[in-house]
């Protein structure tokens, strides 16, 4: 319950930054070419909230977060008081218009280059993008574990998220791509991952796991150290130094197996096979309990022996911040805005054309829980995916649709190419084509959401 609250409340919050920062574009630029402004209001239906400024403009908030708008004095919506006949919106130039429509989105893309520089001032808890145990492709290309990634066809990698980025848009494209990775012995040495041989079935939901990339974990096997007499792991036999093989008749290979393993039972009895010396024994225990620590947890009762005090300080050595000085956080907050915004577009492309599945929509689901995550993981992480979103929010206000800003530059573009003003007809019509085109976009988003939630 904790987590819906807190997902619901960060959605709001993100949603709401967003909309406004938005709204205040076009709001902002209205204001700057004399066109009155009859209402700003942030989110969708009856206001709940409201209060009139110095110059007239209703300032309300309405209870729907999913978007927002600016409603401006125009001829075409209301009569207008001959005083007032050089304030409309449709009196003004084609070029102060297109301002108007664009102003939206571009300060998007203006928090979102704050937002950046600000993470990079805050700096953000990474780890180094290390390989575990490579399988698959990775193995059969000669990855080790330990590599550290360095660059994937010439664009530096820093992160997880960097090397996602690049993996991702690759493998819907089934693009060989040179990986330079410094190996555990201090050498650095390109390697191609051929891409191109994952089955044209493979979805992209699944790519990473067929690529075979893993990253590092410390390894813990599945001898158990101590245990507590008074769990059920120790009353059924179990000791101290026992290497657990499997688990109900499914083969465990490290301790991470065996907690997935654990987490999947809902209730006994509990085959174990485990090795004692040179004696493999069979073992049942008839239970698991709830944990004295957190009631909601079961427990069988085991723990793992450490790992080497080496490998503890190498996994720690992986873990560093990313940060800049104020300075130097400035370019690198434009690169990665261009380089956000230049995947996202592609992505976006490969959607079109059918690249790309369109499992990948997600919607205000996905949204609060990811929010909700980023916030669990740090401030710095937050601004990261508050700036993802509001890339996403100004590039799609830009696609051409009736609705979107987009569609209303179109239309203004039309306007200017024909020398008269679009039939009031053609507009209806044309903005009902696009809500109907925003509410199967939405749809399907919903939908994806919930089959996430669920599987």
């Amino acid at each position: 319950m904790t987590t819906i609250l807190g997902s619901i409340f960060w959605l709001i919050i993100t949603l709401g930054v967003l909309v406004t920062f938005h709204e205040l574009g076009h709001f902002w630029v209205a204001r700057l070419f004399k066109v009155k402004v009859l209402r700003f209001c942030v989110g969708f239906g009856k206001p709940i909230w409201s209060r009139y400024d110095k110059q007239g403009t209703e300032i309300a908030v309405a209870p729907i977060p999913l978007g927002g708008y600016v409603k401006l004095l125009d001829t075409r919506d209301c009569d207008v008081a001959p005083e007032d006949a050089n304030q409309t919106y449709n009196s003004k130039a084609y070029w102060q218009k297109m301002l108007i429509m664009v102003a939206g989105p571009a300060f998007n893309f203006i928090l979102a280059l704050g937002l950046y520089w600000l993470m990079f001032v805050v700096g953000k808890n990474e780890i180094r993008p290390t390989l575990g145990e490579p399988t698959q492709l990775m193995q059969e290309a000669g990855f080790m574990a330990k590599d550290q990634i360095q660059a994937i066809d010439g664009q530096a990698i820093r992160t997880w998220s960097d090397v996602s980025l690049n993996l991702i848009t690759a493998g819907i494209d089934r693009r060989d791509v040179e990986v330079l990775v410094n190996t555990v012995t201090g050498t650095q040495t390109n390697k191609i991952l051929p891409l191109s041989q994952v089955p044209a079935d493979v979805a992209e939901e699944d790519l990473i796991d067929y690529i075979g990339l893993q990253g590092y974990r410390l390894p813990v096997t599945t001898q158990m150290g101590p245990l507590n007499s008074e769990l059920p792991a120790a009353k059924a036999g179990l000791k101290a130094g026992d290497e657990l093989l499997a688990i109900n008749a499914e083969e465990v290979l490290d301790w991470y197996a065996v907690v997935d393993v654990i987490q999947g039972i809902e209730q006994g009895p509990i085959a174990l096979k485990v090795l004692r010396g040179n004696e493999v024994l069979e073992i049942t225990v008839p239970d698991l309990i709830a944990d004295p620590d957190d009631p909601n947890r079961k427990i069988l009762g085991i723990s793992s022996i450490p790992p080497s005090e080496s490998e503890q300080n190498y996994a720690r050595s992986l873990f560093f911040k990313l940060s800049y000085g104020p300075i130097e956080a400035i370019p690198e907050a434009y690169n990665q805005m261009v380089k956000i915004t230049s995947k996202s577009l592609e992505m976006m492309w490969k959607l079109v054309t059918g690249k790309a599945s369109v499992k990948n929509l997600s919607g205000p689901i996905t949204i609060a829980q990811v929010a909700n995550d980023s916030v669990a993981r740090g401030f710095a992480w937050y601004l990261s995916f508050l700036a993802l979103v509001s890339l996403s929010l100004g590039i799609i206000n830009l696609v051409p649709i009736p609705m979107l800003d987009g569609g209303q530059m179109l239309f203004l573009t039309i306007e200017k190419i024909k020398g008269s003003p679009l039939t009031e007809q053609f507009e209806v019509k044309a903005q009902l084509i696009g809500m109907f085109m925003i509410f199967c976009l939405m749809s399907l988003a919903f939908y994806n959401d919930i089959l996430r939630s669920v599987s």
